[in-house]
């Protein structure tokens, strides 16, 4: 059978991107319809299939049911399918979809440097979508009230579809300026910091909360790593290096810091307490032959601060059989591999951390520190943007959008120093200054 394109071999295929226009796509797609006797994509099952929209749990948002005689649990998500703001059916079916949008990133600090990539690639979709927009933040010695009120201040100074984007550090601070938005037609999403699961999912957004638009039930898209599995990788890595140093050993024993209590994303990724699931304890202390057990069954808490971390992991540890040190951040796993560097620590002993925090790169290309697991910020600031033009220009409904991390070593860190020159005079920053209109 011919294919729309005029191929003999039975195959499909549709041409498409810049210089092809829209109408020309949707004409491909009918004729693909009409070759294949198809009004739309069908699925056939088997009568004895049962089929559901389960995911994995991301949201939280789970649902039980029972089948015949017994009992089974399901998690699944229910996105809400509300039309955007200014919406005009006839942009889905053949528009461009290049509306000129602001959209503004509320920090929660604007001047920790980890959040650097995280704006360059804010700025990097804007540029694509032909959107403007700006990131801002409360300074370091802010807190979440300054927050609020700075996504209160840029609600106030923007119009109806629009695109609000701010971390969200806990349940309950941001919800009226969050409803606020939506109650002036402002897009809003979660990017990179977002609550525990337990506390912030779909259920708990439409029914407790009761976010809402246009009197229909809302939600807020999270985009970025949840927390408490960043830190399960992190463990799960740690434990498969430990058996590749120590093969020998039926038992590990290993540090585990947490040098920002206070934060409770960075307490996440390593404390069980903080998540009901996923966090590296939790990880370790599911594990056999060998099994693992924390140092003294505590996690200590290290200031952070490199040469502190390093002072307090060397009183803790030093001459103890100890086979990792674990770290919620950066400080713990620079100072650890310092003091192996130093004589402080005797190994073999496995050092990770969190983060592509250069001092951190810079000691696991010394060879003192043996991994660290990287979030992507980049995507972080990046992905919020197609997220929002699908759902303003195309009405797809926004989702949750979610995914693992990496493990950099001494394989790929000369590459991770490579690409994370995000500022200076000649970093990334400067280049999207002096390149990109609505940032000069």
């Amino acid at each position: 059978m011919p294919s729309p394109d005029g191929t003999t071999d039975g195959s499909i295929s549709i041409d498409v991107g810049a210089n092809v226009s829209r109408r020309t796509v949707v004409k491909q797609m009918g004729a693909v319809g009409a070759a294949l006797g198809l009004a739309g994509c069908q699925t056939q099952n088997d009568e004895n299939t049962t089929t559901n929209g389960s995911g994995d749990g991301g949201d939280g948002d789970g649902g039980g049911g029972g089948q015949g005689g017994g009992t089974a649990d399901f998690e699944f998500s229910r996105h809400p399918a509300v039309a955007p703001p200014g919406w005009e059916p006839s942009k889905t079916r053949e528009g461009s979809g290049q509306n000129e949008r602001t959209a503004v990133f509320v920090l929660q600090n604007i001047d920790n440097p980890f959040f650097i990539p995280m704006t360059c690639g804010f700025h990097d979709a804007l540029n694509v979508f032909g959107w403007d927009g700006q990131v801002t933040g409360p300074p370091a010695d802010g807190g979440i009230p300054d927050q609020v009120s700075l996504i209160e201040q840029n609600v106030s100074n923007m119009d109806p579809g629009d695109v609000l984007v701010t971390t969200v550090l806990n349940n309950e601070a941001y919800n009226d300026a969050i409803q606020n938005a939506l109650d002036n037609d402002i897009a809003v999403i979660n990017g990179h910091s977002t609550p525990a699961t337990r506390d912030w999912n779909y259920d708990y957004m439409t029914d407790e909360v009761g976010f809402s638009y246009r009197e229909e039930p809302m939600i807020v898209p999270h985009v970025g790593v949840r927390d408490a599995r960043g830190g399960a990788a992190m463990a799960a890595e740690a434990y498969d290096r430990m058996q590749e140093k120590m093969p020998d050993k039926d038992e590990y024993t290993v540090l585990i810091t947490n040098e920002l209590p206070d934060n409770p994303s960075v307490t996440r990724r390593v404390n069980q307490d903080a998540a009901d699931l996923g966090t590296a304890e939790r990880y370790f202390k599911a594990q056999s032959d060998p099994s693992v057990s924390l140092y003294n069954d505590q996690i200590i808490n290290p200031p952070a601060s490199i040469a502190d971390a390093q002072s307090q992991i060397v009183n803790t540890i030093s001459g103890e059989d100890v086979d990792a040190v674990v770290c919620s951040a950066f400080w713990g796993a620079v100072g650890a591999g310092q003091a192996l560097e130093a004589g402080e620590l005797e190994g073999p002993m496995v050092v990770c951390g969190f983060d592509l925090l250069r001092p951190l790169l810079n000691q696991i290309e010394a060879g003192n520190v043996d991994f660290t697991v990287g979030q992507d910020p980049y995507s972080q600031g990046f992905q919020n943007i197609p997220m929002a033009w699908m759902y303003l220009e195309r009405g797809i409904e926004m989702k949750d959008l979610e995914w693992g991390v990496s493990v950099w070593d001494d394989d790929n860190v000369p590459f991770a120093l490579e690409r994370r020159s995000w500022a200076g005079d000649d970093g990334l920053l400067q280049w999207q200054e002096s390149n990109y209109e609505f940032l000069q």
